[in-house]
């Protein structure tokens, strides 16, 4: 009995376990939603689909650095041990998402109607851009709350909780998904999107959003906006970095190679996901041990270890898509096999960045804005300039987009680690070590043998 409860007790203490293994599976069921899809909605849909989804990624950054103030200020606040504070952060920010939100749906509605007046119902292809418009501002405003909620719950330091309803609601809508896919085609590609959002509103709710009152003190939200601007800048910058190949791809290319691209996309989804989330909880950590002793020195140290950590998991995912998706897309979705060296591609320069998310939290946390945003900026222009060049003076084809993308993550996560060195005195050796070298170590001699295998085969 005395095993079971020491064995009980180390589970709860190492949490980030089961919010990975619940990452995973919610992953893995996105990813099975996906290769459902390509298997039913035909490239130029598709690349219609991506299109709306990057109008809803830039109405995310209405909310004006709210939602990324609270996500950086709560877990300080209840480390610090300052509840009011907390809670008059949470009132807040649900208040003012609350009032742009509404305003944005208004407005976006409005001018679906007159854009697409007379075209609906009547030219295809225009009525599935003018649904998706539509779903934009809808699937935003239930995105953010969903994500608040389940930041909230987890700053609160239930991922245990986070972790399990994560996973029962993601298995909720990947069966509302799958259902309204196979009955309306295009337009159920919005349907898991969404119902995992209400779902997870209203499983969270209990843990993060109960008792929170709307609060129109606009002194305290002009506050926040001014606190979290910056990292809402940075975030922008970020979305156009990750979004930076499919607008080259729509630039130089098409709606069908958009279409194609979403295998790339997915791959980089599926990849990232679980070292993204593992830093997730990981920077929670970091900044409640921050606001508790405000020590640089422990804050570096605490990332290296956490770092070393997610490089490993980032090359044991990174491995796993790598072999995974060519046979899925193979098999699965067969409209779609133009992707997949573009996906395998992508997915290492991905995994590299990876492995150095935690020491871009660092920025964050001791509010060294400046530098976050130049970070991302320096990042923005490599994609630019890589996928662009490539494409113009080598060729034409997803493939020279994703080898862009790939060395931008790649020298971004460099350069990071240079600067970290340089602004704290660390050793650069010593980043490099807790980061690369892990992911390294797994997915050099992994990819060799795929290629041995690959040729003998």
């Amino acid at each position: 009995m005395r095993i079971f409860t020491k064995l009980l007790n180390k589970l709860k203490s190492a949490d980030f376990i089961l919010v990975t293994m619940s990452t995973v599976a919610c992953s893995a069921m996105s990813f099975i939603f996906s290769v459902y899809s390509k298997s039913l909605v035909p490239n130029t849909p598709m690349g219609i689909y991506s299109t709306c989804l990057i109008v809803q990624t830039y109405m995310n950054y209405a909310q004006f650095g709210v939602l990324n103030a609270y996500n950086r200020d709560y877990p300080q606040a209840l480390g610090r041990k300052d509840f009011d504070a907390a809670q008059k952060m949470k009132n807040t920010a649900m208040t003012f998402m609350l009032m742009v939100y509404a305003l944005i749906f208004l407005c976006f509605e409005a001018w679906v109607l007159i854009r697409y007046h007379g075209s609906i119902g009547v030219d295809q292809y225009k009525t599935y851009f003018a649904f998706g418009y539509a779903m934009c501002p809808v699937m935003i405003l239930l995105k953010s709350f969903d994500d608040m909620s389940n930041a909230t719950v987890r700053m609160n330091g239930k991922y245990n909780k986070s972790a399990i309803i994560g996973f029962v609601r993601t298995v909720l809508a990947l069966g509302i998904g799958i259902l309204v896919l196979k009955v309306a085609g295009y337009y159920g590609l919005y349907a898991m999107t969404m119902s995992s959002a209400i779902l997870g509103i209203i499983l969270f709710h209990k843990d993060s959003l109960k008792g929170a009152r709307l609060d129109f003190d606009f002194a305290y939200m002009k506050l926040m906006i001014l606190g979290g601007l910056p990292l809402l800048i940075n975030s922008l910058i970020w979305t156009i970095v990750q979004n930076v190949d499919k607008h080259v791809i729509l630039t130089f290319m098409d709606t069908d190679a958009l279409g194609v691209y979403t295998v790339p996309t997915m791959g980089f989804t599926t990849m990232v996901l679980v070292p993204q989330t593992i830093s997730q909880v990981f920077y929670i950590k970091i900044s409640h041990l921050y606001g508790a002793h405000q020590d640089e020195k422990e804050l570096l140290d605490k990332a290296g270890y956490f770092t070393s950590i997610t490089s490993a998991i980032a090359g044991l995912a990174c491995v796993f898509v790598f072999y995974v998706m060519p046979v899925f897309v193979r098999h699965f979705m067969p409209m779609y096999t133009d992707g997949t060296v573009a996906t395998q591609i992508l997915i290492i320069g991905v995994a590299i960045y990876a492995t150095t998310m935690i020491y871009g939290n660092i920025f964050s946390i001791l509010k060294l804005n400046k530098s976050l945003i130049a970070n991302s900026v320096a990042l923005c222009i490599f994609n630019v300039i890589f996928s662009s060049a490539l494409v113009l003076f080598a060729e034409r084809s997803i493939n020279m987009v994703a080898i862009g993308t790939g060395l931008s993550y790649a020298l971004y996560s460099f350069l990071l680690m240079v600067k970290l060195s340089r602004r704290f005195n660390y050793s650069l050796v010593k980043l490099v070590m807790r980061s690369w070298l892990p992911l390294l170590a797994i997915v050099v001699p992994s990819i060799g043998v795929y290629f041995v295998i690959y040729s003998l085969g």
